[in-house]
C-alpha cells in the first residue's frame, strides 16, 4: 500500500492569520498618514497665525497713536464676531483714527475667515505667566501680547487657552 500524498498549500486558518497581520499593518499606515495630515494642517495654521501677528505688529508700528490717545490695535473678539468698520478710506480721505479703525477691521475680518471660531486678544499684559489665559492686566508699561486660539478639525469649539501667544512690542 502506498502512503497518501502530502497536499501542499495553506489552511484557512493560516490565510486568516496572514490577512489579519497585513490588515493591521495597513491600518497602522493609514492612521500614521492621517496623523501626518493633521500635523501638517496644524503647522500651516500656526505659521499663518504667526504671519498675521507679524502683520499686526507692523500695523501697530504704522498706526502708533499720539500721547494720551487710545491705541486702536488693542482689541479682542470671540468667534465670528470680528470688529467691523463702516468706514472705507479708499473712496474718500479719512482721519488717522478712521484709517486705523478700517485697517484693524479688515485685518480682523481676514483672521476670522482664515481661522475657524477664532478667539483673539491683543492687550497689554505684564503678568509673570502670560500664556496661562485670556485675562490682561492692562498695565501701560507692559508689553502688548497677541493671543489666538481657533477650532481644530473634529472639535466643537475653539481651544479654551490661547494656542499662540506672541509679544508684539511695547
Amino acid at each position: 500500500m502506498r502512503a497518501p500524498a502530502l497536499v501542499s498549500g495553506f489552511s484557512l486558518i493560516e490565510v486568516l492569520v496572514a490577512m489579519l497581520v497585513v490588515g493591521s499593518g495597513a491600518l497602522a499606515m493609514v492612521m500614521l498618514q492621517l496623523h501626518a495630515l493633521r500635523s501638517s494642517h496644524d503647522s500651516a495654521l500656526h505659521a499663518r497665525a504667526t504671519l498675521m501677528a507679524q502683520e499686526l505688529a507692523e500695523l501697530r508700528a504704522a498706526l502708533a497713536p499720539g500721547p494720551g490717545l487710545a491705541d486702536p490695535t488693542l482689541f479682542a473678539f470671540d468667534g465670528d464676531r470680528a470688529p467691523n468698520s463702516h468706514i472705507t478710506c479708499s473712496d474718500a480721505p479719512c482721519s488717522a483714527a478712521d484709517f486705523a479703525s478700517a485697517a484693524i477691521a479688515e485685518w480682523s475680518a481676514r483672521l476670522a475667515r482664515e481661522f475657524p471660531a477664532a478667539r483673539v486678544a491683543v492687550c497689554r499684559d505684564g503678568s509673570a505667566t502670560p500664556q496661562q489665559g485670556w485675562s490682561c492686566d492692562h498695565d501701560a508699561a507692559a508689553p502688548v501680547l497677541f493671543r489666538l486660539s481657533w477650532r481644530r478639525p473634529g472639535t466643537a469649539s475653539a481651544a479654551a487657552l490661547p494656542m499662540l501667544t506672541l509679544v508684539l512690542g511695547h
